[in-house]
């Protein structure tokens, strides 16, 4: 009976210590993040300088995609404002854009194309330096395609575009450029 007792005393001890030995392991860490090879996809944000395009001046926007890709669907918002003394305009630009290309390991080239709306405020005089605005007060239509440099990991970016505008007296063809920084 003494030999029965030491022997479920012996296996009561190594269960219970077993137990606290599991309980000391990191349950929480994830196996697959230390496998190099695995790339966790993150949605790229931009955030550039634009002269011309959509906001007709000057502008500073903010780009991102919808989903976690650095192609596909994407939105753009900005806001921008010029003066030449007696013409100034300032501008809200809105688009939905699409990009595609970057498909190769390391590719940063992408097709740009968007549509979408402005809002511009703009109050104009005959006698400008250099530009004649309109006064107009309202949104106007506008398109993008251009070309989009932007590298997988953040940093630099630049973009081209041709921009047509749709307003009351008709279509303007324009263009614009841009710098700035995905992160």
């Amino acid at each position: 009976m003494k030999k029965t007792f030491t022997l479920k005393a012996i296996f009561l001890f190594i269960l219970i210590t077993s137990c606290f030995n599991l309980k000391a392991q990191n349950l929480e860490e994830n196996p697959i993040k230390r496998d190099s090879t695995i790339v966790e996809l993150t949605k790229p944000k931009t955030v550039f300088l634009e002269v011309g395009g959509p906001g007709l001046a000057l502008t500073v926007n903010y780009d991102t995609r919808f989903g976690d890709s650095r192609d596909k669907w994407g939105y753009r918002v900005g806001a921008g404002y010029y003066n030449t003394g007696s013409n100034w305009v300032a501008s809200v630009p809105l688009q939905i854009n699409y990009l595609y290309g970057g498909h190769k390991a390391g590719g940063s080239s992408f097709l740009e194309l968007g549509a979408g709306t402005t809002f511009v405020r703009s109050h104009g005089t005959p006698n400008g330096t250099y530009f004649e605005f309109d006064n107009i007060t309202g949104f106007i239509a506008t398109g993008t395609l251009g070309y989009r440099f932007q590298q997988d990991n953040g940093g630099i970016n630049f973009r081209i575009e041709f921009t047509p505008i749709v307003y009351d007296d008709g279509l303007i063809a324009a263009g614009g450029v841009s710098i700035g920084y995905t992160f």
